[in-house]
């Protein structure tokens, strides 16, 4: 019995190990990417194999030198690795996004200056519309972004227009539908296709009470999984299209959804560099929004980035709303002292190259030909 326990725990590790290192791959293959997503759990598994090897042989009086110190050194390893990209997640790391302090003057204007945005993959599925309004319109938030709205979810929307009166919604029925509601004045909207004709994006101007403008765009890519056999190609362009155009905005900038993507992933990480946004988690905590059912499986997928015009006032990951994703609420300060101590992610030499990889990459499979519509001209979509 003692030689099959052994034989699992080198065969896990093993495993463990060439996880680690294929995500350096390059490649959009599902079965690469996602090696992306379980850092912190396999991070645990292997501190809990080693440490169940040393007891097990330990104690049965067979605790060889050279294979304890095999297993010791592979774990470590593991351990180190991933954590190092965990790191910069978790209170430990240094915030990217300063901490808004408030200062003596008028409350009023201060607040007119606030930005409160949460995010919310209701899953399309997801039949709890009692429970998930009385979520939302308890978080208070001027801007929600909702993903996965088919014809049902648009009828609950319909039915909050009293609280958020300007509404963008474009529902279909393939788990790509979006909506933006608002009680922020929407000046200008645009339904747009970047990648895919059926993924489609909002990119809005929302007016503050303070009457400053503020680019808001949600998303949500479709993501690299097995049972369709979907690779990272459309959600890497995506990312890097939307990287190189809000590099160049002027206006206060905020963009979120569920990227179907982990924070600490080169291709988000690419994304922060290029675009020069902010991910207000960074030396906060993971906010895992994603397995709502599952805590062993739970992944932060669900982001809000934003402009150096931007300090945080509060982060938080709400409660359950029947979908498989937790919402996420994130309260904004227009705060233009502290843009010079934020502290965006430095571009690297090789990111173009990387960028232009990716986007040669969806162009040879998707042609890349969709790009942006007027809302207006939609029957489905519905602003006002």
């Amino acid at each position: 019995m003692l030689t099959v326990f052994n034989f699992l725990i080198y065969s896990l590790l093993s495993v463990l190990v060439l996880g680690s290192l294929l995500p350096l791959s390059s490649s959009p293959h599902w079965f690469i990417r996602n090696w992306d997503y379980p850092r912190v759990q396999i991070v645990t598994i292997a501190v809990v194999s080693a440490f169940a090897f040393l007891v097990v042989n330990g104690l049965a009086g067979e605790l060889a030198k050279f294979s304890a110190i095999g297993v010791v050194v592979v774990s470590v390893a593991i351990f180190t690795w991933h954590t190092f990209r965990i790191l910069p997640y978790t209170p430990l790391a240094s915030t990217q996004v300063k901490t808004w302090e408030p200062e003596p003057g008028s409350p009023q204007q201060t607040n007119e200056k606030r930005l409160r945005v949460l995010l919310s993959n209701l899953e399309m599925e997801n039949d709890k519309f009692d429970r998930w309004r009385e979520v939302i319109l308890s978080a208070d938030a001027d801007v929600v972004l909702v993903a996965e709205v088919d014809d049902r979810w648009a009828a609950v929307i319909e039915e909050m227009r009293s609280s958020y009166p300007n509404q963008i919604v474009y529902p279909q029925d393939n788990w790509y539908g979006l909506a933006m509601l608002s009680r922020l004045p929407i000046l200008e909207s645009n339904i747009r296709f970047l990648v895919q004709d059926d993924v489609p994006s909002i990119d809005a101007i929302v007016e503050l009470q303070s009457g400053d403008r503020v680019r808001v765009v949600g998303v949500h890519p479709r993501p690299p999984e097995p049972v369709r056999d979907n690779d990272s190609t459309a959600r890497d362009a995506e990312l890097v299209l939307w990287s190189e155009e809000l590099a160049d905005e002027p206006l206060p900038t905020v963009i979120g959804g569920d990227l179907n993507d982990v924070a600490w992933s080169e291709t988000t990480r690419l994304f922060l560099r290029l675009s020069g946004l902010l991910d207000p988690r960074r030396g906060r905590g993971l906010y895992n929004s994603f397995h709502a059912d599952h805590v062993w499986m739970r992944f932060p997928l669900d982001h809000v980035f934003h402009s150096t015009h931007f300090s945080l006032r509060d982060l938080q990951r709400l409660p359950f709303v029947g979908s498989d994703h937790f919402p996420i609420f994130v309260d904004l300060q227009l705060d233009q002292d502290k843009r010079a101590e934020h502290e965006p992610l430095p571009e690297k030499a090789a990111d173009e190259s990387e960028a232009d990889e990716r986007l040669e990459r969806a162009e040879d499979e998707h042609g890349l030909e969709a790009d942006s519509i007027d809302e207006a001209d939609r029957e489905t979509a519905d602003a006002s």
